[in-house]
């Protein structure tokens, strides 16, 4: 029998069970706002308004990246409609860039040694990145118009402190996928109306203009035969003037090139032209620079002082709170899902100060496998993670019986017919099979990949050996039955290491 005709007759209009990644999942992200998830959910989630840190140990394919999905989508219904008491929310799951950068920064190349490198500083510079970014997208380059006209309204009522933080912000953070950062960064302080007044250019053009007036008057009161004393004035105060403002250009020139080398040196993990610190140093005052937290050697309260300030930032567009979805740290290529570089990546993260920041939630949906090495960790380590306050899941355990249900929600929902029309999975069996049966053979299988392979399998197995015009389009106990031991058996050696299926 061929598959296309016995999901015909099932009025199936897509495999239910073929998906093994939930981002390439259509089946659950189409029906994401009505998805059946794991009863812990609602204990990860959290309350949007007040957010805490919860952190999830789980299996490959046990859903963590699927609940991620999920915790996005309700959060973005949780802001849809408000104008005020928004969340931020920064998904921290594509983690390649940063390591990239932070390679390339250190000079390690694309080795283990960047990963022994790592400090918690690097993780808030590539949080606080992907925030400043999204921030000023939606400031200068949103396609909505109706946000780009409510995020300039609240710029201008911005207190003048306020636009300076945000300028600071973007000067550390900002990684424009488009354009040159440069370019941006004009744009943005145009808008905010921030700047020192004179720029590198404007500064070195005042400075050769007041020469040039001393040289041209030194000349005219030297070889005029009856020079008037203004010659001798412009000499005097053009000379002078611009022998100060040269002075005041070197030393300028020196204290921003040196803080511009200070954060290229300290922020790692973002990626700039050369110089280009440098440069934006010199649109913004000394006095302006002076009240800002710029990062400094073994200096980890800066990044704490500069997340606050992002958080009244937000405030004044509406979002009251913040919370980042930390996901697929197994994934990066320097990882390669080794537990040890894993653990290395993580480590630095496992702090209660990071963990636990007022208006923040961290969401760490991390491998069972750090869970297990979390035992082996000395007390000072677990003082200072303190995961007895972290809402922790460990780990993400899903029964049969949750199990059948989220296989049952998807069977239902690919039919091609209104929810309450849709047949429940087991009217796929035959009458010597009832749900009982299904949930003993998905309670084997442990995570939700694990039981959508083995009802593929199963749905194979039964076109596999029934002939196309039998007619015969419901399955055998006996079919159940010998998926079910190839499938345990799969799954007995995964978790032995024998497979990596």
């Amino acid at each position: 029998m061929d598959l296309q005709q016995f999901f015909e007759h099932w009025n199936l209009s897509e495999h239910p069970f073929q998906a093994e990644e939930a981002r390439n999942d259509t089946v659950y992200t189409q029906k994401l706002d009505a998805a059946i998830t794991h009863p812990d959910f609602t204990k990860i989630y959290g309350n949007p308004a007040n957010p805490s840190t919860t952190i999830v140990f789980g299996e490959k394919g046990s859903g963590k990246t699927a609940m991620r999905l999920m915790i996005q989508q309700r959060l973005a219904a949780f802001n849809e409609g408000r104008e005020s008491d928004k969340v931020w929310v920064v998904a921290y799951d594509e983690l390649n860039p940063m390591l990239d950068r932070l390679a390339s920064n250190l000079k390690t190349g694309p080795g283990e040694k960047t990963l022994a490198e790592i400090r918690l500083s690097d993780h808030q510079d590539a949080i606080l990145s992907l925030s400043v970014t999204r921030l000023i997208d939606s400031i200068l380059a949103s396609k909505d118009k109706a946000e780009l006209k409510r995020r300039k309204k609240a710029i201008k009522k911005m207190t003048p402190q306020r636009k300076i933080d945000l300028a600071t912000l973007a000067l550390l953070y900002d990684q424009p996928q488009h354009g040159r950062a440069l370019d941006r960064w004009s744009s943005l302080l145009r808008l905010l109306r921030v700047g020192s007044g004179l720029d590198r250019g404007g500064h070195s053009f005042v400075t050769v203009l007041l020469l040039g007036a001393g040289v041209v008057g030194a000349l005219g009161w030297r070889f005029l035969e009856s020079p008037h004393w203004g010659w001798l004035l412009a000499a005097i105060g053009g000379g002078a003037g611009g022998i100060l403002l040269g002075f005041l250009w070197l030393k300028r020139a020196w204290r921003n090139r040196k803080r511009g080398k200070q954060i290229e040196r300290e922020i790692r993990t973002v990626a700039r032209e050369p110089d280009s610190a440098t440069r934006q140093l010199w649109d913004m005052g000394d006095n302006e620079l002076a009240s800002q937290p710029i990062p400094k050697k073994d200096d980890q309260d800066s990044r704490y002082d500069l997340t606050g300030r992002l958080l009244g930032i937000l405030a004044d567009f509406g979002y009251t709170s913040f919370i980042a979805l930390v996901d697929r740290v197994d994934e990066p290529v320097l990882v390669s899902g080794d537990a040890k570089r894993i653990k290395q990546l993580v480590w630095p993260m496992l702090n209660n100060k990071f963990l636990q920041q007022e208006r923040i939630g961290i969401k760490m949906l991390l491998p069972i496998e750090l869970s297990q090495m979390l035992l082996a960790e000395d007390s000072e380590f677990k003082r200072q993670a303190r995961l007895d306050k972290q809402n922790l899941v460990n780990p993400l355990k899903w029964t049969g019986t949750s199990l059948y249900d989220l296989c049952n929600w998807r069977f239902k929902n690919c039919q091609r017919c209104s929810p309450s029309e849709a047949r429940p999975l087991d009217e796929l069996f035959e009458d010597d099979v009832d749900s009982h049966d299904l949930i003993d053979a998905l309670d084997q299988m442990h995570q939700p990949r694990d039981a959508f392979k083995l009802l593929y399998a199963v749905l194979l197995e039964h076109c596999r050996n029934t002939p196309g015009d039998s007619q015969q389009f419901k399955i055998s106990k006996a079919t159940l039955d010998i998926a079910r031991r190839e499938q345990s058996q799969r799954v007995v050696d995964l978790y032995r290491g024998m497979s990596s299926t």
